[in-house]
C-alpha cells in the first residue's frame, strides 16, 4: 500500500451529526474530530449504554454492535480522506466501543493487524471502558506504529449513567498496560455533580498517578438531547441558558476551579490536561504542540510538563503555507488575516477543516462561525471566544 497526503478537490464534506440513527452503508468512512481522525464506518453500535454519550441521541446504544466496512478496506480508505495527513492521530472505533464484544475485539485485531503490515506512519488511539485482552496488547506491543489507549474511569462506573462499566476491569488494564510498557491516557470524564463528591479525587488521583502517562479531564458536552437524556441525574441543567452550540464544556460549579488547585499542590508532578485531549496525544507521543494550542486557556491551565518544549517549537507560519494549506482545504485565503496571535477566517467554516489547518500549522485558527455538521462539538475548536466553560449548580455542592 503506497501512502501519501492526498486532497481530492472532489471530496465533499456531508454532515451526519443530524440524523437519529444511521445505516452503515450511509456512514463516511472517517471523520474528523479535534484530536484525531476518527474511522466511522467500521463498526456501528455499542452495548455499553453510557447515558451522557453522544450515541444515545443518534441510535447507536444500547445496540448490538455490526459491521461495515472489512478492516481491510477501513485501512485502505484512509488515505483518501479529506484531512488526511501522515502525522494525524487515527482512532479506529469511534461509533462502538472497541473491545465490547467478540465480534468487536476481532474485528479491531484484524484492523491492527492490517494497518501494522502498511506504511502509515500515524499514531493509533483506541478508546475503551472494556476488557482489552492480552493478545491485543501483544499485537499493540509488536506493529511499528505508535498506539495509545485511552481508558474511561470516571467514578461513575455501575452507576444509572454508566450501567454496563465496571471499575475492577478498568484498573486491570492500567495495570497490564504499565506492565507490558504501553501508554495508557485517563481519561476522567464527564465530571457530574455524581463523581464530584470531595473525597473521590484522592482516590482516583493516587491510582492514576501509579499506572497513567497522564489524565484528562472533561466536563459533560450537549446537544439538545444529552441535556434531555442528562437532566434527571442533574436537575439544574433544565435551568441553564447557557447556549449549547457555542459552549464548551459543562462543569459542577466550582468542582473544575477546586480540581486545578488540588492537583497543583497535591500532584504537581503528574500531567493533567483539562479539556485538552490532543495535548494528551502529544505528550504520550513526547511530541510538543501538535494542534496550535499552545499558551491558550487550555494550555495554560493544565499540568502539563512540556509547556516549556511546545513554546520552543512555537512560530508564526508563513503567509506562504497558510495560502497552501487553505487550498488543500478548499478555502479561500483572501478571507483569512494571519495575526501574531491567530489566523482568522471571516464567514462560516467546518469543524474539519479548521482542525486540520490547525493540525497542518501548529497554529491558532479561529473563524467567525463554526460548521459543526460534519462532527460533533467535542474540542469547541474555533470561536471568537476563549475555550468556554459553564458552571452549573447543584444540589450537593460542597463548593464554597
Amino acid at each position: 500500500m503506497s501512502i501519501e497526503n492526498r486532497h481530492d478537490p472532489k471530496s465533499t464534506f456531508i454532515g451526519i451529526t443530524a440524523k437519529r440513527s444511521h445505516e452503515i452503508n450511509a456512514q463516511r468512512p472517517y471523520t474528523q474530530y479535534g484530536s484525531w481522525l476518527a474511522e466511522t464506518s467500521g463498526i456501528l453500535g455499542c452495548p455499553v449504554d453510557c447515558k451522557y454519550c453522544f450515541f444515545q441521541v443518534d441510535g447507536l446504544t444500547p445496540v448490538k454492535p455490526k459491521m461495515g466496512l472489512s478492516p481491510e478496506e477501513i485501512v485502505d480508505k484512509l488515505k483518501d480522506q479529506p484531512t488526511y495527513s501522515p502525522t494525524m492521530p487515527v482512532h479506529f472505533g469511534s461509533k462502538t466501543d472497541a473491545f465490547s464484544t467478540k465480534l468487536t475485539v476481532e474485528y479491531y485485531t484484524q484492523v491492527l493487524q492490517c494497518y501494522g503490515e502498511s506504511e502509515y506512519k500515524n499514531p493509533l488511539v483506541f478508546i475503551t471502558k472494556k476488557s482489552i485482552p492480552d493478545e491485543f496488547m501483544d499485537l499493540s506491543s509488536k506493529v511499528k506504529q505508535s498506539v495509545l489507549f485511552y481508558l474511561s474511569l470516571s467514578g461513575l462506573c455501575g452507576t444509572a449513567i454508566e450501567p454496563n462499566v465496571s471499575a475492577d476491569v478498568i484498573k486491570e488494564n492500567f495495570v497490564r498496560l504499565r506492565a507490558k510498557g504501553l501508554r495508557a491516557i485517563h481519561y476522567w470524564r464527564p465530571f457530574l455533580p455524581q463523581n464530584s463528591r470531595q473525597k473521590d479525587f484522592p482516590e482516583m488521583l493516587d491510582f492514576v498517578t501509579k499506572y497513567a502517562t497522564c489524565s484528562v479531564l472533561t466536563g459533560l458536552r450537549m446537544s439538545d438531547g444529552i441535556r434531555s437524556n442528562m437532566i434527571s441525574f442533574w436537575p439544574e441543567l433544565e435551568k441553564s441558558m447557557a447556549d449549547i452550540g457555542t459552549s464548551g464544556e459543562f462543569w459542577p460549579a466550582g468542582v473544575r476551579s477546586h480540581l486545578i488547585a488540588y492537583v497543583q499542590k497535591r500532584y504537581a508532578l503528574y500531567p493533567i490536561f483539562l479539556g485538552n485531549t490532543v495535548c494528551s496525544v502529544a505528550y504520550a507521543l513526547g511530541k510538543a504542540d501538535i494542534a496550535g494550542h499552545y499558551n491558550e486557556p487550555v494550555c495554560r491551565e493544565s499540568n502539563c510538563p512540556q509547556r516549556a518544549l511546545c513554546g520552543q517549537h512555537h512560530h508564526i507560519p508563513t503567509w506562504q503555507t497558510v495560502k497552501k494549506v487553505a487550498t488543500a482545504m478548499r478555502l479561500n485565503a483572501n478571507d483569512m488575516t494571519l495575526l501574531q496571535s491567530h489566523i482568522s477566517i471571516k464567514g462560516a467554516v467546518a469543524s474539519e477543516k479548521i482542525t486540520f489547518m490547525r493540525h497542518a500549522l501548529r497554529f491558532p485558527v479561529i473563524s467567525d462561525v463554526v460548521d459543526y455538521s460534519t462532527g460533533y462539538n467535542w474540542a469547541n475548536v474555533a470561536t471568537k471566544e476563549e475555550h468556554r466553560i459553564i458552571e452549573v449548580p447543584w444540589k450537593d455542592s460542597w463548593v464554597s
